[in-house]
This record gives C-alpha cells, sequence and structure tokens, in this order.
C-alpha cells in the first residue's frame, strides 16, 4: 500500500499545450515558495482550494486517462515544493508514459534527486528575471531571499543543463513594468544559453493575479514579444513565443 499523499489543485484530463508534441494530463499541485505579483496560479495557494490525494487515487486516474494520453505534465504551484511524495508519484507514473515536470528551480536537491532516478523525459524552469538577487527578489515577491532563490536557481539550471538525455526548455513570462526590457531579456537569454528552448510566453491577466494591481495590466502584444525573441534568438539553440492570438510559435531552429 502506499499513503503519501501529494496537496493538488487540480488534475486536467488531457492537454495539447502543456507538453509540446504530446497529449497529457496536467497535474496542478499547491503551493509555492515565491509570491509572484503577476501569477495566474494564485488560487492554489489558498488550502481551501486545495485536495490531499492519495498517491494510489492519483495513479488510478492518470491509467484512466493513459487510453487517450501519452504521458503527465506536472506543474503548480511548485511542485518539487512536495518533494518526497512528488518523487514517489513520479516512480510510478513513469510506467504510464512520457514525463514533463514544471519547476521554478528553487529546491535544486529534489531536482537532482528526480534525475539520478531519471523519472522524468522534459523540464522547463521558469526564470523570472535576470540572476541578480534583487531584482529576481523583486520579481518574484520574495527580497527577503533573493541571494537565496538566485544561488539555488544556478544550482538547478547547472544539474539540469548538465543531463544531454533530458529535454530543457526555460520560460520568461514578459510582464509590463516588471520584466519586458530587451536588455533584461538579453541578461537572462546569456545566462541560460545551454538550453535546449528558451520560450518567451505572454502575461496575461484575464484568470486573475495574486496582486490585484496586475489585474488592470495589459498583455503585452505578440508583436513585442516576437521583437524581443529575435534579440534573443542568436544566443541560445531555439527560441520559441507563446501568445494567446499565436499560439506556441518557433521562431529559430
Amino acid at each position: 500500500m502506499h499513503f503519501l499523499k501529494l496537496s493538488i489543485g487540480g488534475i486536467k484530463d488531457i492537454s495539447t499545450i502543456d507538453y509540446p508534441e504530446e497529449a497529457v494530463t496536467v497535474i496542478f499541485t499547491c503551493g509555492c515558495p515565491f509570491k509572484c505579483p503577476y501569477c495566474q496560479n494564485w488560487a492554489f495557494f489558498d488550502p481551501k482550494n486545495c485536495k490531499d490525494m492519495e498517491i494510489d487515487e492519483i495513479i488510478a486516474l492518470l491509467t484512466k486517462y493513459s487510453k487517450f494520453t501519452t504521458g503527465l505534465t506536472i506543474t503548480g504551484g511548485e511542485p518539487t515544493l512536495q518533494g518526497k511524495s512528488l518523487i514517489q508519484l513520479l516512480k510510478r507514473a513513469k510506467k504510464i508514459g512520457k514525463i514533463k515536470l514544471d519547476t521554478n528551480g528553487f529546491y535544486p536537491e529534489i531536482v537532482k534527486e528526480i534525475l539520478k532516478l531519471n523519472l522524468v523525459n522534459y523540464i522547463a524552469m521558469d526564470i523570472k528575471a535576470p540572476l541578480v538577487p534583487e531584482f529576481y527578489g523583486r520579481v518574484c515577491g520574495r527580497e527577503d531571499i533573493g541571494d537565496k532563490i538566485v544561488k539555488n536557481i544556478k544550482k538547478s539550471y547547472e544539474i539540469i543543463s548538465n543531463r544531454k538525455d533530458i529535454k530543457f526548455e526555460a520560460r520568461i513570462t514578459i510582464v509590463p513594468d516588471l520584466i519586458d526590457k530587451e536588455e533584461d531579456i538579453l541578461q537572462i537569454a546569456k545566462e541560460i544559453k545551454n538550453v535546449n528552448i528558451l520560450t518567451l510566453q505572454q502575461f496575461r491577466s484575464d484568470g486573475g493575479t495574486l496582486d490585484p494591481i496586475f489585474n488592470e495590466k495589459l498583455s503585452p502584444t505578440r508583436e513585442k514579444i516576437l521583437k524581443l525573441a529575435k534579440k534573443v534568438s542568436p544566443l541560445v539553440n531555439q527560441v520559441r513565443i507563446r501568445t494567446l492570438v499565436g499560439g506556441e510559435e518557433i521562431i529559430n531552429d
């Protein structure tokens, strides 16, 4: 019997946009060490929006949905916050199909253990800002631990980029008046140039944000994001943009 539980905000039975070229079940975990003011998954901060599910129960659902999917994406919140339970889930889910993990990189030892055990095929890591503690802490809403955040993200980046058999995507959310300047995006690209894919994604407030101030901000246009993508394209292997109007587009290959 398996009695470990995972705090879950929701499970989407099938998605074709959360793992490139795959149809997957998506698990949204609860809790996060960051308080990004523009966060769209703000509901997963509130325990009343979450449910503790036994690993057995989750695996049963994944098995049921596997008739129509090729794997699993686990996102959040921050999945690695629930390290022991996450690892137990991944060990058992690996038999069902391919696994993609979304992470903010704050828990490098959990990332290291997951890769040591060969539990995932794909990791997408959110890079919130240039790797400068004060800046990063401000964007994450955690200026009190900016040094620790940057130190841990650098560790996670090194751990993942050393595994050439794992698909590694870095994602930057372009947020008006916070992280949308060309020089900042270029600096990030230089700092993470070993990723397989760099995705610039569009901030959206239509589902609400953690800080209500950001509810009033307009999404950056596709044209603005495309312009930024073309600037960074010489620095990384592949650049993509993700917008409401254009979906996911490959800019260079």
